[in-house]
């Protein structure tokens, strides 16, 4: 029997030859955090491990589907939630023109001006599937490539 990682990469000619999964999210309305919640995904959680190429224009702030599925907006739950995010967001004074994007291993305070981002309500995000720091506009294209290990072992 096939194993799922090497269906997905074959060798031809001595060189890896592997698969991509094409996912197109243009025009989908979807927000920044809800792209990278995708991504997070489709890295960690997709049961044949796919490598994945993917492509969409988000709004940096304004969730499709997230709002639904949060709780309803208390200013205790709020204040709670300020007390353990160090940019102090309050979901319902940010700046939703854009969205500053840390890589994973990014440090606010040496990449940010972390002071203005707060004065500005800039959504500040870090994303755990790797990559740099980035600002984004509703204007942005994003392209993802996820990749599998496996697939580049000969």
């Amino acid at each position: 029997m096939t194993s799922v990682s090497s269906a997905a990469c074959r060798l031809l000619s001595g060189r890896p030859k592997f698969s991509i999964s094409w996912l197109d999210l243009r025009g989908s309305g979807l927000s920044a955090i809800e792209r990278l919640a995708i991504e997070e995904m489709l890295l960690r959680h997709d049961p044949l491990s796919r490598c994945w190429a993917i492509v969409g224009v988000h709004e940096p702030a304004r969730n499709k589907l997230l709002d639904v599925a949060l709780p309803p907006f208390d200013s205790n739950w709020n204040a709670t939630i300020r007390e353990h995010d160090p940019f102090g967001h309050d979901m319902h004074e940010v700046n939703r023109s854009c969205a500053i994007i840390l890589g994973i291993g990014g440090k606010p305070e040496k990449l940010i001006d972390v002071k203005s981002a707060k004065e500005d309500g800039v959504l500040v995000l870090k994303r755990f599937s790797g990559g740099g720091t980035v600002v984004v506009d509703h204007s942005s294209l994003w392209t993802t490539l996820i990749g599998r290990t496996e697939c580049y072992r000969m």
